[in-house]
């Protein structure tokens, strides 16, 4: 996300997905450690991100931060225990958090090499 704005902004729209999601697709009232997490995570994505899109200069770990909160949203089901109860919340954690990874991840690298292409021409 340091070079590309592209990949920070998607990340703003899937942290604002993950804020929305429990009420949106009605599992608040099923598994708050669900909401909690997806209302936390989701903040958090959202606003790392920003700072990115928005910044001139935005340091390179933003994007492991990004990526580790996307890993850490897949993950999150298993480890906070709401993997059977809320399948919603499950699929949506999962599906948005392998999004944010990958997002991250490509654009950091995407940008990593358009800058030493630049670098080297």
């Amino acid at each position: 996300m340091t070079g590309t704005k592209w990949g920070a902004w998607l990340n703003v729209c899937a942290g604002l997905l993950l804020v929305v999601a429990p009420f949106a697709l009605g599992y608040h009232a099923d598994s708050q450690p669900a909401v909690y997490e997806a209302v936390t995570v989701g903040l958090l994505v959202g606003g790392i991100a920003l700072w990115s899109a928005l910044s001139t200069s935005a340091p390179a770990w933003l994007d492991y931060a990004v990526a580790a909160l996307g890993g850490w949203s897949i993950v999150a089901p298993f480890a906070l225990g709401y993997h059977d109860t809320v399948a919603m919340a499950r699929n949506t954690d999962m599906l948005v958090g392998f999004a944010v990874l990958l997002i991250a991840l490509v654009s950091h690298f995407y940008a990593s090499s358009v800058s030493r292409q630049k670098v080297a021409a």
